[in-house]
């Protein structure tokens, strides 16, 4: 086992496996980034999601809006009568 060992490591580049080495460790560290970008995204719009009454409270028109759209209407529907 020892002599295959060493046959390795002569046959290995020292140089080229130090040069792989700082490449390998920014692409895990990018690739951690990102994993962890994606869960905080994740979690953030999981605790930003409103409740079903507040999105039916804001996909139904305000009163202020809905009796301004029905005035007109009716004066007009009164004045025929």
């Amino acid at each position: 086992m020892d002599a295959l060992k060493e046959r390795l490591s002569r046959e290995i580049d020292q140089p080229s496996i130090k040069e792989i080495a700082p490449t390998a460790g920014l692409v895990a560290v990018v690739v951690a980034l990102a994993v962890a970008a994606g869960v905080g995204l994740v979690m953030y719009r999981r605790r930003r999601r409103r409740s079903l009454v507040k999105r039916l409270q804001d996909a139904l028109p305000e009163m202020d809006e809905l009796r301004a759209s029905l005035k007109r209407p009716l004066e007009r529907a009164v004045k025929v009568l």
